[in-house]
């Protein structure tokens, strides 16, 4: 059995979203569970990701300070400082994540918006 492309599931993950959506977005107890739901999962990423940011900053910076140290001639000196950058990455890919989560979360709780639903406030 041949499985389908991704192509092919997220067009049906998109308009099975959106049918549901149209079907229960009016409801008023399905509107606050969502928004319940969305709001925990924005606190578990804000909780999660910031602390993960916060760690690989300041891991990133001691690895880069201490590959300043070690000798120029070497591969020690370059891997040290490769996985400083690498954390430096990450922290900031953590933090954008960080920051955008919320607003995020909005846009997809009122996907169903323009199709005369009423918009969805999720303020955690």
């Amino acid at each position: 059995m041949k499985l389908p492309n991704i192509k092919t599931m997220s067009y049906l993950v998109l308009i099975v979203g959106f049918i549901s959506n149209l079907v229960f977005a009016s409801a008023p107890s399905f509107q606050s569970a969502v928004s319940q739901e969305l709001c925990g999962i924005v606190n578990f990423v804000k909780a999660i990701v910031g602390i993960l940011a916060v760690v690989l900053f300041m891991l990133g910076g001691v690895f880069y300070a201490i590959g300043h140290f070690l000798p120029a001639t070497g591969n020690v000196r370059s891997n040290v400082q490769g996985w400083a950058m690498g954390m430096l990455m990450a922290a900031l890919i953590a933090l954008i994540m960080f920051l955008i989560a919320q607003p995020v979360v909005t846009m997809i709780a009122n996907l169903g918006v323009s199709a005369g639903a009423s918009p969805i406030s999720i303020n955690c």
